[in-house]
């Protein structure tokens, strides 16, 4: 998890916040009562409390927590809108979905009279959202294969009219999916870049810089771009972006039809759609970085070490992984050669090399 707010301590919580807790949380017998969370398991427990100190934390960190003002007060269309937005910049979307339904469940336990319709709507809707459209497949085609069929694309768009909608989206979504192919960076960095802070034209190469505070594992990242994308990237600042609205007054590489800079969850969808309409099949943004990783892996066990500095990973061990998977690549095509040349017979063994010599 990647927040800027870290989770409120229950000794940090306003005095009426650990009252209404406690009260959930309160065991009775049939005269005294019980409060509406005393059935929840101690798991659940955790799980809840540690999502609602979430949302307290999120509110201690803008000024917002006052401490007069009632738990379920705060809990507001607007703040709660807010909050699930941040945190879809910042974490996965079954994240995001588990945060918000869980706050959805503690305020219907501690004001079970109140209209919780509009909560439990945004609660749905992010379930919808976060919900594996399938069992991730990544396409047969090659990475090489990917990025050349987003190229001829591209190509094709260059002498559209940008000020028709459909072809700058096209434009901009190809080139999102290029990028992602050469440079699989996370969904984070990908909605951050700013010309001339994070994407930078030195010399005749395009770099991407993120500061070790801009990336999830705090560490810092340089990547090169391709170059044969330079000339879209080019044609993309001078003659597509302009074309969208408002777009000098956005900051971001990215901007949305509509004046603004795309959300993380339109990125995410716009790469899911056009990666599906390029490829045959949909490829999520988080994809991207196992395709590098195994287009890696696949080249030599050598290459799939270079995995580690160009997705950022901070472990080794996530990197090893496809370490080993390359290794195992190699031994089972030299046992294939093998087999071949038992089938082949003598004739075609004659001059082979012992298999002592292959290894």
């Amino acid at each position: 998890m990647n927040r800027s707010w870290p989770n409120l301590p229950f000794e940090a919580w306003p005095e009426m916040d650990r009252a209404a807790w406690s009260e959930l949380l309160r065991d009775g017998d049939i005269l005294d009562g019980r409060g509406a969370g005393a059935h929840w398991s101690e798991a659940t427990r955790r799980t809840l409390q540690k999502h609602y100190a979430g949302w307290l934390g999120w509110l201690d960190a803008r000024k917002m927590l006052l401490g007069h003002a009632a738990p379920v007060d705060r809990i507001t269309s607007v703040s709660v809108t807010a909050y699930a937005r941040k945190l879809m910049g910042c974490v996965a979307p079954k994240t995001v979905e588990s945060y918000l339904r869980d706050l959805k469940v503690v305020a219907k336990a501690m004001s079970p009279d109140r209209d919780w319709r509009w909560l439990m709507d945004v609660s749905n809707r992010l379930k919808h959202w976060a919900k594996p459209r399938r069992t991730l497949t990544l396409p047969a085609l090659s990475a090489a294969e990917m990025f050349d069929r987003c190229l001829r694309e591209l190509d094709r768009l260059a002498d559209r009219d940008f000020g028709v909608a459909k072809h700058r989206i096209g434009y901009r979504d190809t080139l999102l999916v290029a990028l992602l192919i050469c440079s699989p960076i996370r969904l984070r960095n990908l909605a951050m870049i700013r010309i001339g802070q994070h994407l930078k034209l030195c010399g005749h190469e395009w770099h991407l810089r993120f500061t070790g505070s801009e990336t999830k594992t705090h560490q810092p990242l340089h990547l090169v771009l391709h170059e044969d994308l330079g000339q879209h990237i080019v044609r993309y600042i001078h003659h597509v972006r302009p074309a969208f609205p408002n777009a000098s007054d956005i900051e971001r590489l990215w901007p949305a039809g509509k004046g603004k800079p795309m959300a993380h969850h339109s990125i995410y969808d716009r790469v899911c759609r056009q990666s599906g309409r390029l490829f045959g099949e949909t490829v999520p943004p988080h994809a991207f970085r196992t395709i590098a990783a195994t287009f890696l892996a696949e080249t030599s066990p050598e290459d799939a070490l270079n995995a580690r500095p160009l997705l950022g990973h901070c472990s080794p061990a996530t990197t090893e992984n496809f370490y080993i998977k390359a290794n195992q690549l190699k031994a089972s095509q030299n046992v294939a050669a093998a087999l071949q040349s038992i089938r082949d017979g003598p004739k075609a063994r004659k001059g082979a090399p012992h298999a002592k010599d292959e290894n």
